[in-house]
């Protein structure tokens, strides 16, 4: 299966910018779409420290990416608040969590964060058969200019979060220092 990654990400949501832009006049917007498209995904960034660096593959939080954004947001803007830079923000972040949430294979509710949050963020129900500490290994097809620089991932990197995954405790409870 296909998965989400921020070229993906940059894509759809430059055809939401342009389209929020085309709509109302405000190139402002568009831009804001394309930043908000790609930047909602930032939160991976606390789900990899919490499972390489500290071990706790248990979870999955991406405390972004949640169909209560952007069903909040479409009802401000219906019957509350409307701005172009508001409305752009909104269709990127839709754009962001449907895109997701039918190319990755997280359980049907996974991409709800009321939903995550009352399984406690377990990974297990959330993402079921699916082994996220291990999603390192396909981290470099996510990212452009990828064979100028996967040759030094795989060879710097990958090794060392691998060693901290694949590694248990020591008979003291402690982690290898690597």
């Amino acid at each position: 299966m296909w998965r989400m990654g921020p070229l993906g990400h940059t894509a759809i949501s430059t055809v939401i910018g342009a389209s929020v832009w085309a709509g109302t006049g405000s190139p402002l917007a568009g831009a804001v779409a394309v930043g908000v498209g790609v930047a909602v995904d930032i939160d991976h960034l606390v789900d990899y420290y919490q499972w390489w660096i500290r071990r706790k593959p248990n979870q999955i939080l991406v405390l972004f990416h949640g169909w209560e954004y952007s069903i909040i947001g479409l009802l401000l803007l219906v019957f509350s608040y409307y701005h172009p830079i508001f409305l752009a923000a909104v269709a990127a972040h839709l754009g962001h969590v449907a895109t997701d949430h039918f190319h990755n294979r997280l359980s049907p509710l996974g991409y709800f964060i009321t939903y995550r949050a009352w399984v406690r963020f377990d990974a297990k129900k959330i993402a079921p058969g699916i082994s996220p500490e291990r999603s390192y290994k396909n981290l470099p097809s996510s990212f452009p200019l990828r064979p100028l620089w996967e040759p030094w991932y795989r060879r710097k990197i990958e090794p060392w979060i691998a060693a901290r995954v694949e590694s248990g405790p020591l008979e003291d409870g402690s982690y290898p220092q690597i």
